[in-house]
């Protein structure tokens, strides 16, 4: 099944099978692996955060413990190079000589009696979970008896290994249920705030020429997550927020379209992106601040009330999979876009400076 995350393995020295019987050597692995930036933990959706590859640095707000799949490839020696990147301990890459965890030794034994059985598109995923109580029984297309993995600079990794023998539905063709738990996510429009939001005893007001700061609720700044479930097949659904555009437009073209018969006319187009959802203005603040958003209006609304539009961005995944958790597949859904305006009037006002 394709992945949407793949491992990006280096090929390290000592792994060799020899007449159907694996083996490892003392320099595969040896728990020093993991520190190449496309190992397991830096490509994984850490609780369900697709953000993609870099250093671990703690959940997102809102956070759901989702585990990251990775097709690793069809072979055992693939598979094998998906382990060198994970940080599994040193005693994982010594065969044991009495009892004691049966290690690599044992992991390559399953790998090459479900590779001889292998068919066109079957393959190893490596699962990476972020706690154990997500790890399926070993049996079967399932090897979970793995110590835990502990990648530098984050927290455990909990591992299984599975052969995949089911082809991942075509983005076109997803299975209705992917849209039922989707619709479950219910993802909230945004709630607008501006400062000035009024001047005098006029509302929903701003000035021209000066910094109008916009900012919606910051509550809703967080990951979605929601499931369903249609016989056999369960979908999971999750949606993060990459961005917040601002959307305003007025063009008063001639004094008679003007309700206040002005002479200052002009378009006014505002299209401004922030990567989150500002931040409320207090006293004192610098509109520079880190997070702020502002905007300057040029020109003035003339009386009239014009919508202001904010318009938040989702990016949206899947992943199906059956009751147990382990076959399936998973792959972007599509952006979404929740939005929702307020009026609001730019008025021109007298000003006076005076020295203090």
């Amino acid at each position: 099944m394709r992945r949407l995350l793949k491992l990006l393995l280096l090929v390290p020295l000592g792994w060799l099978v020899v007449a159907g019987t694996p083996s490892a050597g003392a320099s595969y692995g040896g728990g020093s692996g993991g520190t190449s930036p496309n190992g397991i933990w830096a490509l994984s959706w850490w609780r369900g955060n697709p953000d993609g590859a870099g250093p671990y640095t703690g959940s997102p707000a809102g956070g759901v413990d989702l585990c990251s799949w990775h097709d690793v490839g069809s072979t055992v020696s693939e598979l094998g190079r998906a382990l060198s990147e994970a940080s599994l301990p040193e005693s994982f890459w010594t065969v044991p000589r009495s009892g004691g965890h049966p290690g690599i030794w044992g992991v390559l034994q399953w790998a090459t009696t479900r590779s001889a059985k292998s068919r066109g598109g079957d393959h190893f995923d490596l699962v990476a979970c972020p706690s154990a109580g997500e790890l399926p029984a070993t049996g079967g297309e399932v090897e979970a008896d793995f110590p835990r993995a502990r990648p530098p600079g984050s927290p455990p990794v909990y591992l299984f290994a599975f052969f995949d023998t089911v082809a991942d539905p075509p983005a076109n063709a997803l299975p209705p249920v992917v849209k039922r738990a989707f619709d479950e996510t219910r993802l909230p429009p945004p709630r607008i705030y501006t400062s000035p939001d009024r001047i005098g005893a006029v509302k929903e007001a701003t000035v021209v020429n000066l910094p109008t700061w916009l900012w919606i609720d910051p509550a809703i700044w967080h990951g979605y997550v929601a499931r369903a479930r249609a016989g056999a097949v369960v979908a999971t659904v999750w949606a993060y927020p990459t961005g917040l555009s601002w959307l305003a437009a007025w063009d008063f073209t001639s004094p008679s379209s003007d309700p206040e018969r002005g002479v200052s006319l002009g378009p006014e187009r505002l299209d401004r992106a922030c990567p989150g959802p500002g931040v409320a203005y207090s006293p004192g603040s610098a509109p520079g601040g880190t997070g702020v958003c502002t905007v300057t209006f040029s020109e003035p609304t003339f009386g009239t009330r014009r919508p202001l539009e904010a318009e938040v961005s989702w990016s949206v995944f899947w992943a199906v999979s059956d009751v147990a958790g382990v076959v399936g597949g998973e792959g972007r859904y599509k952006t979404v876009l929740t939005s929702s305006s307020d009026p609001l009037r730019v008025m021109q006002v007298e000003s006076i400076i005076t020295a203090g």
